[in-house]
């Protein structure tokens, strides 16, 4: 079961199962419930994993979804940086994964809203971790943010060192941020829609 669905999701996929077969059961067979059924199932599923990664310098999307920002910027914990954010729509698989062989040195939860990512005040109000990290020699660091149909961003314990590819966590409709070095070489484009585990670039 692993395979195919998120462990967020256990409880509230099979949750509405058994209420499904129960109502059927004992009363009748009910569309409404079935189709709840198959909808939470979609949202809580598991895509099948992207190959493995050899080369220790490519950068891999860590979620599925369209790229919304890419621009040259400055961070109080790495001085001048790309940022690169992908934005996950709820009918996006919602798994995340480390983004390329990594060490994570400081990890560090931001309570706070879950609101809609159109409102402005959604980038420094909205729930966030904030993995400061590195890989291949280099600092960077990757920012997970909340999104509107998220009640609590959920993890799973965190090695110190993870694999490429390896589960982060999940979300419904967040959004990810990739703060990575001036130097990295981007190899994908503004509104470019990804799948988690699509080459995103490489560290220099």
């Amino acid at each position: 079961m692993s395979k195919f669905l998120a462990k967020e999701g256990y409880f509230v996929v099979f949750l509405s199962l058994f209420v499904f077969l129960a109502f059927w059961f004992f009363a009748e067979f009910s569309w409404m419930l079935f189709i709840l059924f198959l909808l939470l199932a979609f949202l809580f599923r598991k895509t099948k994993n992207a190959p493995p990664c050899s080369d220790e310098k490519a950068i891999l999307s860590p979620l599925s979804g369209k790229i919304t920002q890419i621009e040259n910027t400055t961070h109080k914990d790495l001085g001048a940086c790309v940022v690169l954010r992908i934005k996950n729509a709820l009918y996006d698989c919602g798994v995340l994964i480390a983004p390329t062989k990594m060490r994570i040195e400081n990890s560090q939860l931001t309570h706070g809203l879950f609101l809609c990512d159109r409102l402005e005040a959604a980038k420094t109000m909205n729930e966030k971790i904030t993995l400061q990290s590195s890989a291949s020699g280099q600092k960077f660091i990757l920012q997970i943010h909340a999104g509107s149909m998220d009640r609590k961003l959920k993890f799973a314990p965190l090695n110190q060192a993870l694999s490429c590819g390896d589960e982060l966590g999940f979300s419904l409709n967040g959004s990810v941020s990739l703060f990575l070095p001036r130097d990295a070489r981007v190899h994908v484009g503004l509104n470019d829609t990804i799948k988690a585990g699509s080459l995103l670039g490489y560290f220099a």
